[in-house]
């Protein structure tokens, strides 16, 4: 018993002058007496600040929409087909068209990747276009105007199947001294008879 009564004086010991720290978004003062507040590191595109790889701070944010393709920029559409089959391959057109006053950006590696869905069958879950070489990769129309993703899948029942992915791409303005890089959430509605 003698050894938890050392234990627990140390324990105690150790936390001699300690003091409650603030919250982490409460502001502090350096000695000096500069007032700091911490300011989160980055966004994981999920909903979470992150401050580093794997690290969660805080609860869900808000999307500031910084990575979204404004209505000046261009237009994205996902056009699925009206026939598709339940056990035939459908394919899905997913269309990014530049804003009058913008590019797309081509030397951008773009990115389209989709998830695995329960009742449908994906061709290719990861398409890609773009980089230095600017090449047309898995892209069915690639320029500074147009980049066009044919998404083939195959639904194995008739039924109503949403497949999310997330298209990753860039678009410039046409004088090419200001690039956004964007990250767009895609949620495909197919619809199999």
């Amino acid at each position: 018993m003698s050894r938890f009564v050392v234990l627990g004086l140390v324990f105690a010991a150790g936390c001699i002058g300690c003091t409650k720290s603030p919250p982490q978004d409460a502001p502090t003062t350096t000695p000096s007496g500069e007032r700091k507040i911490a300011v989160p590191t980055g966004n994981d595109g999920a909903g979470q600040v992150t401050g580093g790889p794997g690290e969660t701070k805080g609860g869900p944010v808000k999307d500031d929409g910084r990575f979204r393709l404004a209505p000046d920029e261009g237009k994205l559409e996902v056009a699925p087909p009206a026939d598709a089959k339940a056990g035939g391959e459908a394919v899905v057109k997913l269309t990014l068209t530049a804003g009058s006053a913008y590019k797309v950006n081509t030397e951008f590696p773009t990115k389209l990747t989709l998830e695995n869905t329960q009742g449908v069958t994906i061709a290719k879950a990861e398409l890609k276009a773009g980089g230095h070489d600017k090449e047309k990769g898995d892209a069915d129309v690639f320029s500074e105007q147009q980049l066009v993703f044919a998404v083939k899948m195959t639904p194995s029942a008739a039924g109503t199947f949403t497949v999310n992915g997330t298209f990753k791409f860039a678009v410039c303005d046409k004088g090419g001294s200001t690039c956004l890089a964007k990250k767009e959430p895609i949620a495909i509605q197919l619809a199999a008879k």
